[in-house]
């Protein structure tokens, strides 16, 4: 599964990209300046400005990649021909993975020609509004976009607070270890005075965030898993394990800079210590946003969609979930024979997804079989029907949607769906 393996990969990259970018604004903002005041620290701000730039440049070249694999998964086609016949533009414009996409280069773009405009008007809110939306806005393409109702708000809240302090205390790691770098270099008293001033700072806004995340984590928990023993009983839970594990990590080596460390500074042995721990927290922090990057991709154990209202005792349910467009396929009754297929598109926060026609096709797994081929009509409630289906045996089929949203190449989705025999009953 080359595709899924390098999406992991991107989506990693540029959660990363985009938290270093977020969080070196937010500690140039919020630290460095009120800590510079008096001291002068041109050549530092620069330093952090160019870090800024190389995190903004990583995320918009894995953005831009994230949203190819994306469209070459839902579309069902090399990710050359999708390149090469501008399919791109389909998911750009039709979905909302697309349009979140497209708003999040944009604030990419504003972010960094801010970083040159020292002298705009409102500069410093506007590069933390920003800087907050560009990492805030991930939370609408994650798992919590996806919830519906009151519980789907929660949720979303939860995963923005979640984002933004993650930008703001992982994310500012590097530009602290910067600072660090540059205090230890200086031979004059200056030097101590900012690593103690922007020490003190940033470590109020580490425990703020600290505070924030434990919240928010328990809550996101509460709602992507059936109960603690998902932790280990499932694939996702056991890598949101492994992220816990990290974030302990963390959280211990930040304590130990906290009370060990930073009331020994100036001195050199503390300041290069401190600067050891952080070097130290950023790669623990690296690989918690790579193993986000990997949860993105999973199933969690109570994100589990049903389909009460149209699904009978006796019929087969599948939900289809892609990064732009979710289905619910009901074919009921769920035995081989004559059957009907329902068939519900929606959008990733539960709205209706639009089009203008819908193919299902079955193809048998584990026997030979001709495929089952049929269009479905819409029905006024929005839904897809489909009568008279005749599955000819049971077993483990391939169903898979076609579906024209009528631009460029359909959308398709494929899951394996489980037919059982007819008993006796059902003649």
């Amino acid at each position: 599964m080359p595709v899924i393996d390098t999406l992991v990969l991107v989506r990693g990259v540029h959660f990363a990209a985009t938290v270093v970018a977020t969080g070196t604004v937010g500690f140039i903002v919020l630290v460095m300046e009120p800590a510079l005041r008096g001291i002068g620290g041109v050549a530092l701000l620069r330093r952090l400005t160019i870090l800024v730039w190389a995190a903004l440049a990583v995320a918009i070249v894995t953005g831009l990649a994230w949203l190819a694999l994306v469209a070459a998964s839902i579309l069902d086609a090399p990710l050359t021909e999708v390149l090469s016949q501008g399919a791109v533009s389909t998911v750009l414009v039709d979905t909302r993975f697309g349009e979140i996409a497209g708003l999040r280069l944009g604030l990419a773009v504003t972010l960094g020609l801010l970083m040159v405009t020292p002298g705009f008007p409102g500069r410093r809110v506007l590069l933390l509004a920003a800087a907050a939306a560009l990492a805030g806005l991930l939370a609408f393409v994650g798992h919590a976009g996806a919830t519906p109702g009151a519980a789907g708000w929660l949720h979303l809240t939860s995963d923005l607070v979640h984002l933004l302090a993650a930008a703001a205390w992982l994310g500012g790691l590097p530009a602290f270890a910067m600072m660090l770098s540059w205090s230890r270099g200086r031979a004059d008293p200056a030097g101590g005075a900012l690593a103690i001033a922007a020490t003190a700072r940033f470590s109020v806004l580490g425990i703020v965030c600290v505070g924030a995340l434990l919240a928010s984590g328990l809550i996101n928990s509460w709602e992507l898993l059936n109960g603690p023993s998902d932790l280990l009983a499932t694939a996702y839970g056991r890598v949101l394990s492994l992220k816990i594990g990290l974030f302990a990590v963390l959280v211990a080596i930040a304590a130990v800079n906290r009370y060990r460390l930073s009331p020994r500074l100036p001195g050199a042995a503390a300041m290069r210590a401190l600067q050891r721990n952080t070097l130290v927290e950023t790669g623990a922090g690296l690989a918690v946003l790579m193993l986000v990057g990997l949860l993105g991709t999973m199933i969690p154990g109570g994100h589990v969609h049903t389909n009460a209202a149209l699904a009978s005792s006796e019929a087969a349910f599948v939900h289809i979930h892609t990064e732009a467009v979710m289905a619910d396929v009901t074919i009921d009754p769920g035995h081989a024979g004559n059957s009907t297929a329902t068939i519900r598109l929606s959008r990733d926060d539960s709205s209706v997804y639009f089009a203008r026609s819908v193919q299902i096709t079955l193809a048998p797994r584990e026997f030979v079989a001709p495929p089952v081929e049929r269009a479905a009509a819409q029905m006024p409630d929005g839904t897809w029907r489909i009568e008279n289906l005749e599955i000819p045996r049971a077993g483990v089929w391939t169903l898979r949607l076609d579906v024209d949203i009528g631009t460029g190449a359909p959308v398709v989705l494929d899951a394996p769906i489980v037919i059982t025999q007819c008993s006796n009953e059902c003649w």
